[in-house]
């Protein structure tokens, strides 16, 4: 479908709507004019704020949702025999998936495409946090919510930032001006196949590329696409074009080092913590010097970036216990997550590990079993289906089990119902707790804080 075609669309209805990515996709739409309603299998925080804002959303899914609809949109979490999405097609309706609706959204503009298997969501948003600063005006669509922000899209002008969705392909659609590939990792292999499909439709997102593509030079996957194309690299090792050295933790902040070809920048300092978030700021660089920015105004203004929501995001600070929910769902984010929370002061690293999908587990669970290394208290709960049926075998005990064989701290499993009466008793005074996945994990995070706090005052109480 063209531009051409899209302008005789009036109302869009978007299968899967209580999605971030599209939440933010409905409030694109609805700022361009269309008007758009949706459905979902559940309430959650994304259908509510819909419906605060006035959108048509659905509980369930019905044709009797379907009435006066010119277009339907899907997320990947929508199966092949959604009912809406086969009466869509009986009707003869327009189906799309939404990143081709975006790629049409976005055909006149100058499109920066991110994507990779982790970090897409900080690159993206810190992409266009440092552009709107820049004076630039981009149009924007993040798969989470800028904290600089406080949303995940909205419209501007000319350059178009866009977090891809590698997982079923659907980046393809897209002919980027400029492409960031932040890593290549083992992942959806439930689509691809195998790692050599995977790897080649990084490259084919590379090869659409009108520009340059930017990727990280220390990942072999990624620096084979990038010799074959024009690019730009980053990372910590000296052959890339920007790399970061003498990494550290200075009060709030990651401090380090940057050396570009012919400068060096000392001190640059970063709010966001560990390794993996001076990666995303690296890509950054690379695309000021691609758009001949002052090197100087972006190292001030990556300073000032805050991160996403469910990106290390601090939901409580109560009687000497951190709270924190983290989206890290495999293993390397993991590992890069911990390894993060090494240079603060705390007297354990405790983990609240959602498994997110059976599909995932099954594939990684010998990389889950060795991932966790770095924390001290792991509490294992049940897997987050995320839509997928469940395959025999592959439940939350198991990859308890799995992990338990190379894990050799305190660990235990907990039914996802009793999180939140288990998990307060556990904590002591000084440890640092991580809520890890992609599915509900934050809002059982909400109810053990709601808990903690309940039961500390009633202790206090007691002993006054």
């Amino acid at each position: 479908m063209s531009c051409e075609l899209l302008s005789k669309i009036k109302r869009v209805h978007l299968l899967g709507i209580g999605g971030v990515g599209m939440t933010g996709l409905a409030f694109l739409l609805k700022e361009r004019g269309f008007i758009v309603s949706g459905s979902d299998i559940k309430e959650s925080y994304n259908t509510n704020l819909l419906k605060d804002h006035s959108f048509q959303v659905f509980m369930g899914h019905s044709i009797s949702n379907l009435t006066d609809v010119d277009l339907v949109c899907f997320s990947s979490a929508i199966k092949d025999d959604n009912i809406e999405l086969l009466e869509a097609k009986r009707r003869g309706l327009p189906v799309m998936r939404r990143a081709e609706l975006l790629a049409i959204l976005s055909q006149d503009d100058k499109v920066i495409a991110i994507s990779g298997s982790h970090g897409k969501t900080t690159t993206s948003a810190m992409t266009a946090f440092v552009l709107n600063e820049l004076g630039y005006n981009p149009n924007v669509f993040i798969g989470g919510v800028s904290l600089n922000f406080g949303k995940c899209a909205w419209t501007g002008k000319d350059i178009f930032v866009v977090e891809t969705d590698e997982s079923d392909g659907s980046f393809l659609f897209f002919k980027p001006w400029v492409s960031i590939i932040t890593n290549i990792d083992v992942e959806h292999l439930d689509f691809y196949k195998d790692k050599d499909n995977l790897e080649k439709s990084f490259l084919d997102f590379s090869l659409n590329t009108k520009g340059i593509t930017i990727g990280c030079g220390d990942e072999a996957n990624v620096r084979c696409i990038l010799d074959r194309v024009s690019g730009l690299s980053y990372g910590f090792s000296s052959h890339n074009d920007v790399r970061a050295e003498n990494i550290r933790r200075f009060g709030d902040y990651t401090v380090f080092d940057l050396i570009l070809k012919k400068e060096k920048f000392f001190d640059v300092k970063i709010i966001l913590l560990g390794k993996h978030n001076v990666l995303n700021s690296l890509a950054i660089i690379c695309l000021a010097q691609y758009l001949n920015e002052s090197i100087d105004k972006v190292i001030d203004m990556l300073g000032r970036f805050r991160g996403t929501k469910r990106r290390f995001e601090i939901k409580e600070n109560f009687d000497g216990v951190i709270f924190v929910d983290d989206y890290a769902h495999h293993p390397t984010e993991i590992e890069a997550v911990l390894e993060a929370t090494e240079s603060l002061p705390k007297k354990r690293t405790i983990v609240v590990f959602q498994p997110h999908r059976y599909s995932r587990v099954k594939l990684l669970y010998k990389e889950f079993s060795r991932c966790f290394y770095k924390c001290d208290y792991l509490i294992v709960t049940d897997i987050y289906s995320a839509g997928e049926d469940k395959i025999k075998g592959i439940d939350g005990k198991f990859i308890f089990d799995e992990i338990k064989k190379n894990f050799n701290k305190d660990i235990v499993y907990i039914p996802k119902e009793n999180l939140y009466k288990d998990v307060p008793l556990i904590l002591e005074e000084g440890d640092l707790v991580l809520g890890l996945g992609a599915g509900d994990i934050n809002i059982i995070m909400d109810s053990i804080v709601n808990e903690f706090k309940a039961i500390r005052s009633k202790t206090r109480y007691l002993f006054k």
